[in-house]
C-alpha cells in the first residue's frame, strides 16, 4: 500500500472514501510522496494535512487525524 491509500484509508471514515481518497492524492501530490517519504515531507504533509482538516473535523478530531495519518506513513 502506499502513502496516498495509508492516508486515505485513515480519513475515509470521517471524510468519506472519494473524499479522502481525493485529499490524500492531491497531498501526496503537493508534496512529491508516493512509496516513501522522508521525515521532513512528511512533517509537512501530516501539519498541512492537520490544518485543513479543521474545516471539516474540529480542531480536537483534526490533530488526532493526523496523528494517525503520521503513524500510517511512518510504517510505509
Amino acid at each position: 500500500m502506499n502513502v496516498p491509500e495509508r492516508i486515505a484509508k485513515v480519513l475515509a471514515p470521517h471524510l468519506g472514501a472519494q473524499s479522502a481518497d481525493v485529499v490524500a492524492r492531491h497531498l501526496c501530490a503537493k508534496y512529491g510522496v508516493d512509496e516513501s517519504v522522508t521525515e521532513e515531507q512528511a512533517a509537512k504533509l501530516i501539519d498541512f494535512l492537520r490544518r485543513g482538516l479543521v474545516a471539516y473535523v474540529g480542531a480536537e478530531k483534526a490533530a488526532e487525524l493526523a496523528r494517525a495519518c503520521g503513524a500510517s506513513i511512518a510504517s510505509a
